[in-house]
């Protein structure tokens, strides 16, 4: 049982790796804009 359930949440984390892989790859991907900040009033 203890090895099912250990087996089970290194699954998850390895579906969750991926996942968050592919997320990467598909902001790389967008090619967006660069973030621009807002300058504060004391800077300008």
């Amino acid at each position: 049982m203890y090895f099912e359930l250990f087996r089970a949440s290194v699954q998850a984390a390895q579906l969750l790796q991926a996942a968050q892989q592919q997320a990467e790859k598909q902001l790389l991907e967008a090619d967006l804009p660069p973030i621009r900040l807002d300058e504060k009033e004391d800077e300008k």
